[in-house]
């Protein structure tokens, strides 16, 4: 097909959600199709990947996001709640929800109403194409309508939490970020997925007015590595206090640290950054990146926005990380104990090479320079236009004629 498509976002996740990767993606995905012409909306709800129960509209309120509250129609006379509005372009429905925290939220009423609406979505938006990720059974049960009203349905894989393959049954095909991802996919389930990385909108990643001078830790988690992050904070302050650190909170808050055993509580050079809706907001003040993620990530989108920001990434081995940074950034082995729900610390010779490289940078201009300049380059990989193009092609290929 050609011309203007019609792309409807649906799923029980907010799409708004600042602290996940994956409604992050969407929603640079949509905003920048609708920059291109295309009309875009999306129906989903007030659930967010924060640690914390969050209320929708503190969340929406950081963000800067204006939704109005409104009553949507349900059909039979019933209505829901909402917050209704037009954010960059994409016209964005959400139905708030008791709890903001994924185990708990949406209860069944939620989900229900949820679905009612989303479904009314499909019938009167009547989309090309759906695009959702999740696997609540309100989604899936979507995912099912849509199919028999001969809407195709594009399932964005953000993630390895998808082990069923009865998952994908009512999916016309799958979007996988990484070709890491796209193996995983066909040896696990059977789902041979497109390759398409995760879009990045350069004005809400790229600093335009940088001033390095941090050592970059971002969402301090067990998952994220944050006691591989604590023991090289701490053999830093041991060896360079004069390198400072920046934790940023992202899904988990720097009280993480309080929690691994080590004490850092004398570490002068170690400071900290609220979560923040506009990545700038830290890329600005960092000079280089640590990674190390000890759950397999799919793409890294913290390593991309590194990436772009011309910055080096010091990353682990795990997942998709090595093929992110290519060319540039530096991969490291972790501790085969060091597991994403453990509470394992590496022993400082097992962190020593991330030191010592963090120590070069510091030391010698033209080696820094070296890598900034690879990482610029690798980042071209993700250029807003091609990217876009091949997602078209993707949404126009899955909608047929």
């Amino acid at each position: 097909m050609t011309g203007r498509l019609r792309v409807l976002f649906a799923s029980t996740h907010g799409v708004l959600d600042p602290s996940s990767g994956a409604a992050l993606c969407t929603r640079d995905l949509l905003e920048l199709l609708a920059a291109r012409g295309h009309d875009c909306r999306a129906v989903s709800t007030g659930v967010l990947d924060f640690e914390a129960d969050t209320p929708l509209d503190a969340a929406l309120a950081e963000l800067g996001v204006a939704l109005r509250p409104a009553r949507a129609e349900l059909g039979g006379g019933d209505s829901v709640e909402v917050r209704d509005g037009v954010v960059h372009g994409v016209r964005v429905t959400l139905v708030p929800t008791r709890s903001s925290r994924a185990e708990r939220a949406p209860d069944p009423d939620e989900a229900a109403a949820w679905l009612a609406l989303a479904e009314r979505a499909i019938d009167r938006f009547r989309p090309h194409a759906l695009l959702t990720y999740g696997g609540h059974p309100a989604g899936l049960e979507l995912m099912r309508r849509a199919r028999l009203r001969g809407v195709r349905v594009l399932f964005h894989l953000h993630n390895f939490a998808y082990d069923d393959p009865r998952v994908f049954t009512d999916a016309s095909a799958a979007i996988v970020p990484s070709e890491y991802a796209r193996r995983f996919y066909r040896e696990r389930v059977g789902v041979d997925g497109i390759v398409l990385p995760d879009p990045l909108r350069p004005e809400r990643v790229v600093a335009a007015d940088p001033e390095p001078a941090y050592v970059t830790f971002v969402n301090p988690q067990p998952a994220k590595g944050v006691t591989v992050f604590a023991r090289i904070a701490l053999e830093l302050g041991r060896r360079r206090p004069d390198i400072p650190l920046l934790v940023v909170e992202g899904r988990g808050g720097s009280d993480w640290l309080a929690r691994v055993p080590l004490d850092l509580s004398g570490l002068a050079n170690l400071h900290r950054m609220a979560n923040t809706p506009e990545p700038r907001d830290f890329w600005r003040v960092t000079r280089a990146v640590l990674m190390p993620s000890l759950w397999r990530e799919s793409l890294g989108r913290v390593a991309m926005e590194g990436l772009a920001n011309g910055l080096p990434v010091l990353a682990g081995e795990r997942g998709a990380l090595p093929g992110t940074l290519g060319d540039a950034g530096f991969v490291f082995a972790l501790p085969e104990r060091c597991e994403p729900g453990s509470a394992e610390v590496p022993t400082a010779r097992e962190v020593a090479p991330w030191v010592r490289t963090i120590e070069r940078l510091w030391d010698d201009a033209a080696f820094e320079a070296e890598h900034r300049a690879r990482a610029r380059a690798e980042a071209g990989r993700w250029a807003v236009d091609p990217l876009l193009d091949r997602y078209e092609a993707a949404l126009r290929g899955v909608a047929g004629p």
